[in-house]
């Protein structure tokens, strides 16, 4: 007797790759909000130690070389402003005219295109430190990876040139300000 031997074809039904589809997709759409709020954290995170770093920076120079130093956002890498910073920038200024002039520019770091800054401080424009480390304008520097104000992050500098970060107080996932209100992200 002769058996007969088949062939099968390797491959999927059409009912295991709409399941595999199906299954796939599921899994998707529970990853990729997890992805986005462990990106955007990271991003705040970053972000937040950056300037950090550069204010801690600015007041040790104003320390070490007994001149006021000023960080700032900027626009052009040189001036202050307030809003719309591409630049932030940190300066010994001799002159005490709030520009990093020719020789007075000690660093100068971009702001990643996805982050938004806004500076609240006692001159309008810049934090500034004197030479003994106290900080003659202070104020505060919001930022945001995102417009979700869940991701916003702010930096206090107190007039003694402190740095601290802003807290969420009530538990809700939005740090609150001076006043008790919600931090918003700058527009």
């Amino acid at each position: 007797m002769h058996l007969i031997q088949r062939r099968y074809e390797q491959g999927f039904t059409l009912g295991e790759a709409l399941t595999s589809t199906a299954i796939l997709g599921i899994l998707l759409s529970l990853a990729v909000p997890a992805f986005t709020h462990l990106t955007l954290s990271s991003q705040k995170s970053s972000a937040a130690q950056q300037v950090r770093s550069l204010l801690n920076h600015a007041r040790s120079i104003a320390v070490t070389q007994k001149e006021t130093t000023v960080l700032c956002g900027s626009q052009d890498g040189y001036g202050c402003s307030k809003t719309g910073a591409r630049f932030l920038i940190v300066f010994v200024d001799h002159n005490l005219n709030g520009r990093a002039d020719s020789g007075e520019l000690i660093r100068q770091e971009p702001v990643p295109s996805d982050t938004r800054y806004q500076l609240n401080a006692s001159s309008l424009d810049s934090i500034r430190f004197r030479p003994n480390g106290t900080a003659s304008s202070y104020g505060s520097i919001a930022l945001c990876p995102s417009a979700d104000n869940r991701y916003a992050a702010r930096l206090i500098v107190s007039s003694m040139g402190r740095v601290r970060s802003a807290r969420d107080s009530d538990g809700d996932g939005v740090i609150e300000g001076a006043d008790g209100r919600p931090q918003s992200c700058p527009t």
